[in-house]
């Protein structure tokens, strides 16, 4: 039992937090394409570039003659949380635990200045239809970094990573009546790094919630090549002024990352290497699999069209859309081992197939968005949305935004000799809230503990903490919020 914790602890919780993305919906946050992203996400029965591919590429149908867009997304994401002070029994003195307060931890590295959109669309000389082929980064938050030594280094240190998707996508439609489309996607994860703390303390009954002598950060990094994906979609429009509209990821994919796992000991005064061998030949290789989620979006948008039937020019549209995203699906991450064994101070562990149970749910979401064209030249626009808790308070973590979410956008288009220049705005907040350490479920890893489930043994476990594994170390506040700025250039021919 206690090599198969020591397990979990070196692979699998890092890979249970390992992946791209902060949002309430799991992995990615924030909207793809700068005309989508000035409508909050609003876009599902808008869909009418090249974010089609993503959005609803039933849309694509609509573009029309050729269509080349380029564009990237920046961000700035600030992300704070300060752990609850707690009794730290593993610096007792004369029987006195002492109380430590921990200082506000905030992400490091909060810019984000490379998220593309590149391709083009085209009808290809067919009236109904629309092809498009494409790459992007979806959009999110692809790095964080916090203090080695700070309050929250039991949950995580770092991570960075970068997703890009690939697509070719079509769309066919009947008049102005109703359209159908699908985008086939190929999923690339170029990069992955993650690193958190571990506690290698194997005494009976210690506990080290704050610190210890034998902490040591456990680093993973890997890529994975390819992972299928599909996005289809359609549009209804019973009357001229509105329209109804569904999109989804339909297929349940995964990612897998082949990659290599290092843990290096913190204090200087440890010399030992951490061993990794499979059939007596040192290697360091692991597989990550992270699942990708169902999804679906419905809207409705009501267009106020000004002018006769023959040459009727849309002023405005106001956009209601409604998502689900499977996130329950999420109920684990798995590694494979293949064999691999490792060597922690002196302790012979064979890393198999191990999993750790993530506890995430499905979230909603609700965007609310549209454009306003009172010239020719000119297109404003604006939304505002709401997204369900990706999680129960008690997960909470610093590595996915988990909590409710709430933001707005503005956006403009500005038509030029032939060019359309879009620019939005977008904020997302999770609003402030707090663990106690009653309530928190995120538990410290401490691989050679000799604490084994279900963890209520005073000989091996420590009387403060038995029926839990270890301290709980999430108990704290958390706050987030983004500021993301959308550029896209589309010319038209």
């Amino acid at each position: 039992m206690r090599e198969r914790y020591l397990a979990r602890v070196l692979v699998l919780f890092i890979a249970a937090n390992a992946t791209t993305r902060v949002r309430a919906d799991g992995y990615f946050s924030g909207t793809t394409g700068a005309r989508a992203a000035g409508r909050a996400g609003a876009f599902t029965a808008k869909a009418d570039d090249l974010s089609a591919v993503t959005h609803n590429p039933a849309g694509l149908a609509r573009v029309g003659t050729t269509l080349i867009q380029g564009g990237n997304r920046f961000s700035h994401n600030t992300l704070s949380y300060t752990r609850a002070p707690t009794l730290d029994w593993g610096g007792v003195e004369d029987g006195v635990p002492p109380y430590v307060q921990f200082a506000t931890v905030d992400n490091e590295r909060p810019w984000q200045l490379l998220e593309p959109l590149l391709g083009v669309a085209s009808s290809l000389g067919q009236q109904d239809w629309g092809f498009a082929l494409s790459v992007h980064a979806p959009a999110g938050i692809g790095r964080e970094e916090y203090p080695v030594d700070g309050g929250q280094r039991y949950m995580m240190v770092s991570r960075e990573a970068l997703i890009l998707t690939y697509a070719a996508s079509a769309g066919w439609k009947s008049g102005e009546t109703f359209g159908v489309g699908v985008s086939l996607q190929w999923v690339h994860l170029p990069s992955l790094r993650y690193q958190l703390v571990i506690d290698g303390t194997q005494f009976p009954g210690e506990v080290n919630p704050v610190a210890s002598e034998l902490d040591m950060l456990a680093t993973i990094e890997g890529s994975d090549p390819f992972a299928l994906n599909a996005v289809v979609g359609a549009w209804y429009r019973p009357l001229p002024y509105l329209e109804l509209a569904v999109s989804g990821q339909v297929i349940p994919s995964q990612l897998e990352a082949q990659s290599t796992l290092t843990v290096d000991p913190l204090s200087p005064s440890i010399d030992e290497e951490v061993v990794l061998r499979r059939e007596g030949t040192r290697a360091n290789d692991v597989v990550l699999a992270l699942p990708l989620p169902i999804t679906a979006q419905l809207g409705v948008r009501y267009r106020y069209l000004q002018g006769t039937r023959q040459g009727a020019r849309e002023l405005f549209d106001v956009e209601l859309d409604v998502g689900y995203a499977s996130w329950s699906r999420v109920q684990r991450f798995a590694i494979e081992g293949d064999g691999l064994v490792a060597n922690l101070l002196g302790q012979r562990v064979d890393l198999g197939e191990i999993a750790i149970a993530k506890r995430w749910r499905d979230t909603f979401s609700v965007r609310v968005g549209g454009d306003y064209a009172p010239l020719s030249v000119v297109i404003l626009r604006g939304g505002l949305f709401y997204e369900s808790a990706l999680a129960e308070r008690g997960f909470a973590h610093v590595d996915f935004v988990s909590g409710t979410q709430l933001g707005g956008a503005l956006g403009v288009s500005l038509f030029v000799l032939g060019l359309e220049l879009a620019v939005a705005y977008q904020y997302r907040q999770q609003p402030a809230s707090r663990v106690s350490e009653a309530d928190a479920r995120v538990y410290q890893q401490a691989p050679a503990s000799q604490c084994e489930a279900p963890f209520d043994d005073p000989d091996a476990c420590h009387p403060q903490y038995l029926g839990q594994p270890a301290p709980a170390i999430n108990a704290g506040a958390y706050s987030a919020h983004s500021h993301a700025t959308s550029l896209d250039l589309l010319y038209r021919f």
